[in-house]
């Protein structure tokens, strides 16, 4: 509350500022300031539309024994809702398996407008922060600011702050490699237009896997388009007019693959005699789809539970420097394509 509130209050009810303000920050019984002198300042505070700072007054309680950190959990609008369903029960099994005394505050962003959120690194309104899906530009915003606060980065490797991602340049390497395995001679890439380090460097893995192991991308194969159901339908047709097609096809994105489905079904193209589809990230669609279709997973559970146990050490200052911690991508095998032969 403004110092000019808190002398309104101390003048309407005979008080000193300095009890005033102790009591509005919640340290009232602390000092033993009575209940009746308490409830008097209350009163007062209400009629002046006083709302309490919930947020500071957890992170001074913090310093309380035992007491639970705040942990801010920012997630992007591009995101969907149900990525948000597998990262929370992460948290949840986390914070019930392992016992750890956290509380988890859910703040959504705007995809690349990160800088909007400059209050809560300014205030320092949490203990430690984990960022999920930021752009290249938000973390272009991250580098540029001097935050106390400890931050994690999820799935976004870099070298100011800490961070607990993948290796995707060798994740589209992989991906590549599964196809060689299977006898492709040629492929495809759809994935979306936008400006990020973790796209580029899964679509860069995935080509430079291919010419490594002599697989044949074309320039009209490597397609890319929003991240919604009209980009991935504008994507199939582009890929279904380009000629000669190709026997495999990576979509960058699991989302694609209701429309790229439906579109080569349309054009009589069978999964997988004809094509061989390989998605990235695992999804309920994913497994409904028919044939359901294979991915090349994160490992959500131990990213968020190394997320919440990287930040609590930084926290408590046993990290102290940034520190990146990689876990390893994972194939789920279904019928749109078949696993290595000699696993088959």
């Amino acid at each position: 509350m403004a110092d000019s509130n808190i002398k309104i209050i101390a003048q309407k009810t005979k008080l000193s500022p300095a009890t005033v303000s102790i009591v509005l920050n919640g340290r009232g019984d602390a000092m033993r300031i009575s209940q009746k002198t308490q409830d008097r300042i209350w009163e007062e505070a209400r009629l002046l539309g006083y709302k309490p700072n919930i947020y500071a007054r957890r992170l001074r309680s913090r310093s309380a024994a035992n007491s639970a950190a705040i942990i801010g959990v920012l997630w992007p609008s591009l995101y969907s809702s149900e990525l948000i369903v597998g990262f929370f029960d992460g948290i949840h099994n986390s914070i019930l398996k392992d016992k750890l005394n956290v509380e988890v505050v859910f703040k959504p962003y705007e995809y690349s407008q990160l800088g909007e959120m400059e209050d809560i690194f300014k205030n320092q309104l949490f203990n430690g922060v984990i960022i999920v899906g930021a752009s290249d530009s938000d973390v272009e915003y991250l580098y540029s600011i001097r935050s106390l606060m400890p931050i994690v980065l999820f799935n976004r490797q870099n070298n100011k702050y800490g961070s607990v991602c993948i290796d995707n340049y060798n994740t589209g390497e992989r991906v590549a490699q599964l196809l060689s395995a299977r006898g492709h001679k040629n492929a495809a890439l759809i994935g979306p237009n936008l400006i990020s380090r973790n796209f580029s460097m899964r679509r860069t893995g995935f080509l430079d896997g291919c010419r490594r192991y002599g697989i044949s991308v074309l320039p009209e194969h490597i397609i890319l388009d929003s991240l919604d159901t009209d980009g991935g339908h504008r994507s199939a047709e582009k890929l279904m007019m380009s000629g000669s097609l190709p026997t495999a096809l990576f979509l960058l994105v699991s989302g694609y693959g209701q429309e790229v489905y439906s579109t080569l079904r349309k054009k009589g193209l069978r999964i997988p005699e004809d094509m061989e589809i390989i998605g990235y990230s695992d999804m309920v669609s994913c497994r409904l789809l028919n044939p359901a279709m294979t991915v090349i997973d994160l490992p959500i559970q131990k990213m968020v539970k190394s997320s919440l146990q990287l930040l609590l050490n930084m926290i408590e200052g046993h990290v102290q420097h940034p520190h990146n911690v990689f876990e390893e991508a994972y194939f789920i095998f279904r019928e749109s394509c078949g696993g290595f032969p000699e696993h088959e």
